[in-house]
């Protein structure tokens, strides 16, 4: 799959980025060997902590906002701030982490990137 918006599409969906049916995980983050329907090979590459970088700036650009708006806004409670933020903070890090990856992923699988190999 040499499309980009194909590859996005599949990590979104956490579909095969080479067939974009069978499934990307075998479970909630764990990306699977291979494709159930196409038998296509997962293990060639590997996100890595990227995935966990970028749901890191986003969840803290969209958390940190909400913060400082129920506090100086609305004038809430500081322990009803902070349990909005952890509240906030996980339900958007579960949320988006699969999704992240998910398209790391297949952006890798795309572009036909692999890890880097010293030749003897």
């Amino acid at each position: 799959m040499a499309d980009v918006g194909a590859a996005i599409r599949a990590g979104v969906l956490g579909r095969c980025p080479n067939c974009a049916q069978g499934k990307l995980y075998a479970s909630y983050l764990k990306i699977a060997d291979r494709c159930g329907a196409c038998g296509a090979d997962f293990t060639m590459a590997d996100s890595g902590d990227g995935p966990t970088v970028f749901v890191i700036l986003v969840v803290g650009a969209l958390v940190v906002p909400l913060i400082f708006v129920l506090q100086f806004a609305f004038h809430w409670p500081l322990w009803a701030v902070g349990a909005a933020g952890v509240i906030g903070t996980l339900a958007l890090t579960f949320a988006l982490l699969p999704v992240f990856k998910g398209v790391l992923f297949t952006l890798q699988w795309a572009h036909g990137a692999r890890e880097g190999r010293l030749d003897k």
